[in-house]
């Protein structure tokens, strides 16, 4: 089973850090990373809204940037309430357990990321993750807050490693998204497409869709390209 984290970036309430430390517990998720974060994950509201869960506060790692804290990730996804551009895909909280599931064994963490409670993630912040995901909700306001956004995915979530005991056990492999997205970046910039272009994000985002059996087309394809206009095969 991948790693599960969730990362709370600029989180401005004890309350709302505590309550999610509690959610993850109760779901049996335990890894926490906090972004620079604004109200103090020790202090006493947080300890007290953790209520039975103190060893996910204490064992928090905290980061000053987001890219410190995803920079070993292999699968990013990040949550926003706001539908920042048309053109890119959200995908709804419900199906992100199936886009895990779908990578098989080659990935090793995923990475849940979450905005501080006045105006979430940042279009700067939100470039940063691989995929984007959303809460459906009837009303957009009054909008669910931090801690019940957390419980939400957390629940979701929980079906992953629920799922992942019964399954057969396999050998690990090296984790391979990363990989996919250094060959798929070697790729547009030989044809020109720069990292701002539209259709630069469109495509990296759709690469991390792919599932396992797709993951391997792709490094056959890879395979051949690499070979063929750079003298390598990895």
């Amino acid at each position: 089973m991948p790693e599960l984290i969730f990362i709370l970036v600029g989180a401005a309430r004890e309350e709302n850090i505590g309550a999610a430390a509690r959610a993850l517990n109760t779901m049996g998720i335990s890894s926490l990373y906090l972004v620079n974060p604004i109200a103090n994950h020790l202090g006493e509201r947080s300890r007290a809204t953790a209520h039975g869960s103190l060893e996910i506060l204490e064992q928090a790692k905290i980061f000053s940037a987001l890219e410190e804290a995803i920079k070993d990730i292999d699968l990013v996804i990040g949550s926003t309430a706001k539908k920042r551009n048309v053109a890119e895909t959200y995908h709804p909280a419900e199906d992100i357990p199936q886009i895990i599931f779908d990578k098989g064994n080659t990935i090793g963490s995923v990475a849940i990321v979450f905005g501080g409670e006045e105006s979430g993630l940042s279009n700067e912040q939100l470039a940063q993750c691989h995929l984007l995901s959303t809460i459906p909700m009837y009303r957009k306001y009054p909008s669910l807050n931090l801690a019940q956004s957390v419980m939400v995915y957390a629940t979701y979530l929980s079906k992953v490693s629920l799922t992942w005991e019964k399954k057969t056990i396999h050998n690990p492999v090296q984790a391979e998204l990363p990989v996919v997205r250094e060959k798929a970046q070697q790729i547009l910039a030989d044809v020109d497409i720069p990292a701002e272009h539209l259709i630069y994000s469109r495509i990296m985002q759709r690469l991390m869709m792919l599932n396992k059996d797709d993951i391997n087309l792709f490094h056959s394809f890879c395979k051949f390209y690499l070979k063929k206009y750079h003298g390598r095969v990895k």
